[in-house]
């Protein structure tokens, strides 16, 4: 584990995964979902080299089938601490044997977060250490408690999105791959509360959405957690059904495929191709108040 921290907050994060695991302002109140397992037991996973899930768990490559477990393998391999200071920190992963024998390409990825104010800024480095091109896809999927304060409710909260959009939503089976069916999101709208009907059928997954900033607000207290990505062309928004209190917003390069698709990893939709010797970066951020 290791903490960084602003005059106005507190993060924290452990080796295993380059998992968050706290966000606290310096009036004590803790942002970041802390994992109950009585809901989940994740917090801020990274989705590496796949979002969500793939038909099967499985995809092709060189002639080859690789198995994938649901969000890749990465957010439960250890990462090392490469860099310690006091409002910054990188944690480092390089593929191995071990990583070789689900994902054929040697790679680097590096993990820095940075606090300043109120803000926690987290880079991606993914560097192609290989001969040959890699295709990947990588995601965020950080969770927020929702409610933030006593007296509140999961009700009282809503998601503000940057701009009004009329965006579809992606429906998924319960394997978490896209059905094929879609529905209407917001319909001009730039806000939706939080009620349990929007997760009823799962995460709500965006693609043609405009907005690349999205707050989750209690309108009681007024308490806010802003992510801001831009450069995702992908979104996901999830919470468990019922009243789990968190919410989580994923900005992802990348998206789950369609039930029954073929699983060459070229083909897959959002895949990022990386050529040897080259690095994608990739930043988001994280504000509170």
């Amino acid at each position: 584990m290791a903490t960084i921290k602003s005059d106005r907050i507190e993060v924290s994060a452990k080796a295993m995964g380059a998992e968050l695991s706290s966000i606290r302002s310096t009036d004590g109140v803790e942002y970041l979902w802390q994992a109950d397992p009585a809901f989940w037991t994740g917090q801020a996973p990274l989705l590496f080299p796949s979002v969500g899930n793939l038909p099967g768990k499985t995809y092709g490559y060189g002639g080859k089938t690789y198995r994938l477990e649901n969000h890749g393998f990465l957010r439960k391999r250890e990462f090392s601490l490469e860099e310690a200071g006091t409002d910054s920190m990188t944690f480092a992963f390089t593929s191995d044997e071990q990583s070789l024998a689900l994902y054929p390409f040697r790679f680097s990825l590096a993990v820095r977060f940075r606090v300043k104010a109120s803000t926690l800024s987290v880079e991606w480095t993914v560097r192609n250490a290989d001969d040959k091109a890699m295709y990947f896809s990588i995601g965020a999927h950080p969770g927020f408690r929702a409610p933030l304060v006593p007296g509140e409710k999961r009700g009282d909260y809503e998601l503000v999105f940057e701009k009004k959009e009329d965006a579809k939503r992606y429906y998924l089976t319960a394997d978490n791959v896209l059905s094929g069916e879609t529905g209407p999101f917001l319909e001009g709208k730039d806000r939706i509360r939080v009620s349990e009907d929007i997760f009823e059928r799962g995460a709500v997954v965006l693609k043609d959405h405009r907005s690349r900033k999205v707050t989750l607000r209690s309108t009681v207290s007024s308490r806010f957690v802003t992510v801001d990505f831009p450069g995702f062309p992908y979104l996901g928004i999830w919470s468990p059904k019922g009243e789990a209190p968190f919410v989580c917003i994923e900005p992802w390069h990348g998206v789950m495929p369609l039930e029954g698709s073929t699983q060459d990893l070229k083909a897959k939709e959002g895949v990022i191709a990386l050529e040897p010797g080259r690095e994608f970066r990739s930043v988001y951020e994280i504000t509170v108040g």
